[in-house]
């Protein structure tokens, strides 16, 4: 029985594969954040706030998974001991450093190729019709751009922002301890399935070193996003290795 042409165009212009399916895995902790149940492939997410670090590599580390590869371009600060111990496979990490301006936007769109998950820094150069062409790439290849400074260098608006206020260190008694666990509370905002804010509070690092969730997640009214602060932190406390920006 010959098809009708509507049924012939419908049958083309449908997706080729299910919304489930374009997910990278979050943390468990992390899922109220997402109402789609993770991150979707092809989207530009910024981190800000102290402790966005930490909580990039839990993303980074998660979404990648077992099996996936990932890239950071201009982040030599990156504590890749803190990286290991929260989870990210560092035989799967591509480290690159910073390129020169005029290669800046060509080396992250060759990366989207390759990998599923590409952490940037501060992008000081890229141009509007750049940032075009890379989010164009990276939805292409189903990738996500993931911006440590919280999209601020970025000229075009983010598809989410997750913003963190963190708590105080517990483990420290009078004159003894040592840093155990430091609770975090992260909130979440972008646009259509992630234009309502949403809130979690988790523990960064928790028990075991990783992510761990501490309550139940609530929705937030008017969101109030910190910017990161610039500059790595001279010094370190039990648990820290080298030198690491303060927002981690």
């Amino acid at each position: 029985m010959a098809i009708s042409r509507t049924e012939q165009l419908e049958q083309r212009v449908a997706p080729v594969t299910l919304a489930k399916e374009q997910l990278l895995p979050v943390p468990d902790a992390l899922l109220p954040l997402f109402p789609m149940g993770g991150l979707q492939q092809g989207w530009s997410v910024g981190v800000s706030g102290a402790g966005s670090w930490s909580l990039a590599l839990a993303l980074l580390g998660s979404a990648a998974g077992a099996d996936g590869w990932s890239a950071c371009v201009g982040l030599e600060e990156l504590g890749l001991v803190a990286a290991d111990e929260i989870g990210v496979r560092l035989d799967r990490l591509i480290m690159v450093e910073t390129p020169p301006p005029q290669q800046w936007a060509a080396v992250v769109a060759s990366l989207v190729e390759a990998v599923d998950v590409v952490c940037l820094g501060s992008a000081r150069s890229i141009g509007v019709r750049d940032a075009r062409r890379l989010m164009a790439r990276a939805r292409e290849q189903r990738a996500v751009l993931l911006h440590l400074d919280g999209g601020r260098s970025w000229p075009q608006a983010l598809d989410v922002t997750l913003s963190t206020e963190p708590g105080s260190w517990s483990g420290i008694g009078p004159g003894h301890g040592h840093l155990a666990t430091r609770p975090l509370s992260v909130t979440a905002v972008g646009r259509r399935s992630m234009a309502k804010p949403r809130r979690v509070e988790v523990l960064l690092p928790g028990p075991g070193g990783g992510l761990a969730p501490t309550g139940p997640s609530r929705p937030v009214g008017e969101l109030a996003v910190a910017g990161p602060v610039d500059g790595p932190a001279v010094g370190s406390v039990a648990g820290e290795v080298g030198r690491w920006p303060v927002s981690a």
